[in-house]
């Protein structure tokens, strides 16, 4: 089974239930489609790729 290594987090700071019931994130969310990803990617296509 492959490891997973902890992250070494210098800032990280412990919240309590109050500290962290009161962040906020914002409500947009990314929605991934296939465009998006081929976007990211380079606009590369499966026709470049030679398959």
């Amino acid at each position: 089974m492959k490891r997973i290594q902890r992250p070494q987090l210098t800032n990280a700071v412990r919240l309590s239930a109050r500290e962290m019931n009161s962040l906020h994130f914002s409500p947009k969310h990314t929605v991934l489609t296939p465009a998006l990803l081929e976007k990211m990617a380079g606009g590369r296509t499966d026709a470049d790729k030679g398959a």
